[in-house]
């Protein structure tokens, strides 16, 4: 691998190894490393400094940590003519790198299965929190990343489809480009593919089928689908206390979804049911928002009513850990037991790589807020979509305000018992010392929304079933 000021460093086309991944209190943790972000220049971003354009677009940094990531050799520019300095105004010869100690977000410590294979296509279990290709803060904890790793006889993979984050179940991935479009093209047509879900809802299902033919829109900026009327406007029975973000002089466009429900089983407590899902059409958040609509939404799906523990929303927790930094104001200087496990756990190539400069602590410098802000690789943004749980339609984490969200603002966990070692934290980094970018929960959840079957005229895979699948289990109260 390259070096970079001492370090080695990663790319977007570097592989994963099995050293770069621990498994701690349930958890699948990826060990802090080096990497360097790469964008071109984009028009809007034209006659601007580098300074102005990572200020502007990626403001969970302060402006002071990119004048001295520049200073330093984090922050450079490529290409064009002479010498770049901070005050070279871009052009479209320019390319942007930013150098950075990057933390990857928690998934579940789950198995990732293949379980079947044909010439083309390959169908994995998804585990529940996991996304399906490198997006965001996400590049080693994938599904794309993992195959990769456990079963590198299969080759180069190329994802057919997604499943939001916090979904589990089938997932189709193909053997060659060529296949992965024919797929997807084919699961996207109407009736070319059979698509059955199962999900646990709320209250008693009715005995009968139920059609559910309403339109669906989808907003971006507040992460959400919302219930369109017939007449093309918004509905506000499915909101959830929620309001749109779209931009100034846009609006919400609504799209034809239809789903098909049958009720399985009734949870011998009468509380939740066991539903079979089939999509007609594949919005985003389809099934959650057609089944709140009946009134029996997914039984842990808070962000569309449900009542029960469930995945946090990523996005509420991101506003919290704001909030939070009071009390954090000052990197964290003490490493505890599991700490220590984790440091014990760490090759002495990964300590020898992360040597520190001994110089000035420069994450002193920058304010309490920045310090404890996760950097939302909005560089990885303009290349990928992001597969979330909380929306799946762009991979940078925003600032929202928790009076839109329809639910209670949980408090941040700030991972005090997963820290960085001393001797592997990075001074400039805005995640260290803890492990886990801030604002991402630990105590996660699979969604009760689980894949299991697609069928097409020429194929059909099957996925196991989930354990809160089961017609006697019961969940918990929350």
């Amino acid at each position: 691998m390259p070096t970079l000021l001492n370090k080695v460093v990663e790319s977007a086309e570097s592989l994963v190894k099995s050293e770069d991944y621990m498994k701690v209190n349930g958890l699948r943790l990826v060990k802090p490393y080096y990497f360097d972000f790469l964008c071109s220049v984009k028009k809007r971003w034209l006659g601007k400094t580098i300074i102005d354009v990572f200020s502007e677009e990626f403001a969970s940094r302060p402006r002071s940590y990119y004048q001295e990531a520049f200073e330093d050799g984090r922050l450079r520019i490529e290409g064009g003519k002479g010498t770049a300095t901070a005050d070279t105004l871009l052009n479209g010869n320019h390319r942007m790198r930013h150098f950075i100690h990057r933390h990857e977000p928690p998934v579940l410590d789950l198995p990732l299965e293949v379980v079947a294979e044909t010439q083309d296509l390959i169908a994995v279990h998804k585990p529940a929190s996991m996304p399906v290709h490198a997006c965001g803060q996400y590049r080693k904890n994938t599904v794309m990343a993992l195959l990769q790793l456990e079963r590198p006889d299969l080759g180069k993979l190329f994802p057919v489809h997604r499943l939001d984050k916090p979904v589990s179940g089938l997932l189709l991935i193909a053997k060659t480009a060529a296949a992965a479009k024919a797929v997807g093209t084919q699961i996207t047509e109407p009736g070319a593919v059979h698509k059955t879900y199962i999900a646990r809802v709320l209250g008693s299902f009715p005995d009968d089928p139920i059609a559910v033919d309403r339109q669906l829109a989808w907003d971006s900026g507040s992460n959400h689908a919302f219930l369109m009327e017939a007449d093309g406007s918004l509905s506000h029975k499915q909101s959830m206390g929620r309001v749109p973000e779209v931009g100034q002089n846009q609006k919400l466009q609504a799209k034809e979804a239809q789903t098909g429900f049958r009720l399985l089983s009734v949870a011998p407590d009468a509380r939740t049911s066991l539903v079979e899902c089939q999509p007609k059409t594949g919005r985003t958040h389809q099934i959650r928002v057609h089944l709140s609509f009946l009134g029996h939404p997914i039984a842990n799906d808070s962000q569309y009513g449900g009542t029960y523990k469930g995945p946090d929303q990523v996005r509420t927790y991101i506003s919290a850990a704001r909030d939070d930094t009071s009390s954090h104001s000052g990197p964290l200087t003490s490493v505890n037991a599991t700490a220590q496990a984790i440091q014990s756990k760490m090759t002495q190539q990964d300590c020898d790589s992360a040597h520190q400069h001994q110089t000035i602590n420069k994450r002193q410098k920058c304010t309490s807020e920045a310090a404890f802000i996760s950097h939302h690789a909005g560089e990885a943004s303009m290349s990928t979509k992001c597969d979330q749980g909380d929306g799946g339609q762009g991979s940078e984490v925003k600032d929202f305000d928790s009076r839109n969200t329809g639910t209670k603002k949980p408090v941040a966990s700030n991972h005090a018992d997963l820290l960085v070692p001393d001797n592997l934290q990075d001074d400039m980094c805005m995640n260290c010392p803890r492990l886990i970018p801030p604002g991402y929960p630990t105590d996660m959840q699979p969604l009760w929304l689980h894949a299991q079957k697609y069928t097409s005229a020429t194929w059909s895979f099957v996925c196991f079933e989930p354990e809160w699948a089961n017609a006697e289990w019961t969940p918990r109260l929350s």
